[in-house]
């Protein structure tokens, strides 16, 4: 009797300690899918329900990929975070949220740094903090947030998978170094989604700074390798870094730098930017490419200058206002890039040097530049001041239709209207493209968001060329 009733006790305990077991195994499960870590304070350094103590709790956490730690901004926060201190770096699958105020980010991470100190010196050199770093193989999404004032650019990704969405960077500054870093972002070997944003007056990093050979660093995003789709996004008056002194310098672009990799660029304006220079290659205000391959589709891109290129002494400017090609693959649909100037103030839209190509995949409206486009109702030596809004002293006119974005409308009778084809139509590469499969993988995955111009507006059946309607 007595052994039956310790046997009935044992049973207990073992039922017990399987449902403890399971009840741990939930509990992982749980964390794993439905981790979340509020910020309640903007407090810029590691205190209790600061961004920089979500950021440390959420580093420990488990997560996957698909199935990241959730940090959230308490709903009724708003204002700005002025760091004390570098943000940690992101060591795993972290999802940024931040909230909306007037269809605005309503908070504000700022890195102190002072730009009015740096201005001319293109980066890194005054006091200040740096804000996002991803780790290789980390996941990291942000959305509806303002990054401003980073000593070290905005985000670096160091081979992790980066989507920024619905969000403002602004005053970021690169690091000077042998090739200097971005203003914005700097993308090393990873992948980097951008979605809905607007960049303005972030300057990168000077290159050569041993005074030797060296790139400067884009104002907005640099290229090294990797992926790039940058969807329904606004670059104003951003400015690349100056590139060194050596023989081989070039200047770093106002908006992208692309030494490698792949970069899909749709629905999007770039225009007021400025290029780097150097002592032998100035940047074009808009992007240069060194490398890779780029498809641009839907676009506008005017009112950028280039930075002063000497030459290797002997006088020569080689930078364009719009786009640079020195190496690599251009690619072009359904853009405009009219009303931009190199660094002698002659207008230069597009250049190609001897080892770079640019291929057009129709419907282009392109003004000057020493390649010649002949794809499908290309129209080429076109007057930007006829096709774009313009001011009364002739410069691109902005204006923000919703939410943050400025865009550049087209003029009341411009010969952009209703003279495109959806973008769907047109296959982003040719069969012996061996980076096919990115170009398509883009097109097909934001798909929907094509169907719309940049400010929202859906797109006629025949929609008009540039990046709004």
């Amino acid at each position: 009797m007595i052994e039956n009733i310790s046997h009935k006790q044992n049973k207990i305990k073992a039922c017990k300690l399987k449902f403890f077991f399971i009840f741990i195994l939930l509990l992982e499960i749980t964390i794993v899918t439905n981790a979340q870590i509020e910020v309640s304070t903007l407090a810029g350094d590691n205190s209790k329900g600061s961004l920089i103590a979500a950021i440390q709790s959420a580093n420990i956490q488990k997560a996957e990929p698909s199935k990241p730690v959730i940090i959230r901004f308490n709903k009724k926060l708003a204002g700005e975070i002025i760091l004390s201190m570098d943000l940690p770096a992101i060591e795993n699958h972290i999802s940024l949220v931040g909230n909306l105020e007037n269809d605005k980010p309503a908070i504000t991470i700022n890195g102190s740094v002072n730009p009015a100190v740096n201005e001319g010196l293109k980066g890194g050199i005054s006091p200040g903090f740096s804000l996002f770093s991803v780790k290789p193989e980390k996941t990291f999404s942000i959305e509806n947030l303002h990054l401003t004032k980073s000593n070290k650019s905005g985000i670096v990704n160091e081979g992790g998978d980066v989507t920024a969405k619905n969000c403002i960077l602004t005053y970021n500054m690169g690091i000077g170094s042998v090739h200097g870093t971005a203003g914005a972002i700097q993308n090393e070997n990873g992948n980097l989604t951008v979605i809905g944003s607007y960049f303005f007056y972030n300057t990168g990093g000077v290159g050569g700074t041993d005074g030797g050979v060296g790139y400067g660093g884009a104002g907005c995003i640099n290229m090294i390798d990797g992926n790039a789709v940058i969807i329904n996004s606004s670059f104003f008056e951003n400015e690349g870094g100056f590139g060194g002194v050596g023989v081989g310098s070039i200047g770093g672009a106002g908006v992208v730098t692309i030494r490698g990799g792949n970069v899909s660029i749709a629905n999007s304006t770039i225009a007021g930017n400025f290029g780097g220079g150097s002592i032998v290659t100035g940047a074009s205000g808009g992007l240069i490419m060194i490398g890779g391959n780029m498809l641009i589709q839907q676009s506008t891109i005017t009112g950028n200058t280039g930075g002063v290129g000497l030459g290797g002494f002997d006088g020569v400017d080689f930078c364009s206002g719009g786009i640079h090609v020195l190496s690599g693959s251009l690619k072009l649909s359904g853009s405009i890039v009219a009303g931009n100037f190199n660094g002698t103030d002659v207008e230069t839209d597009i250049e190609c040097q001897a080892s770079g190509e640019v291929h057009s995949l129709g419907y282009n409206m392109i003004g000057k530049g020493n390649i010649a486009l002949n794809g499908t109702a290309d129209t080429k030596e076109v007057d930007f001041s006829k096709v774009l809004a313009t001011t009364g002293d002739g410069k691109y006119q902005s204006q923000i239709i919703s939410g943050f974005l400025p865009t550049i409308g087209l003029s009341e009778n411009s010969p952009a209207k209703n003279k495109s084809v959806v973008i769907s139509s047109i296959s982003p590469v040719t069969t012996a493209d061996a980076n096919a499969k990115f170009f398509i993988n883009a097109q097909n995955v934001y798909a929907s968001l094509l169907k719309a111009d940049q400010n929202g507006k859906k797109r006629a059946d025949k929609p008009s060329i540039g990046a709004v309607e």
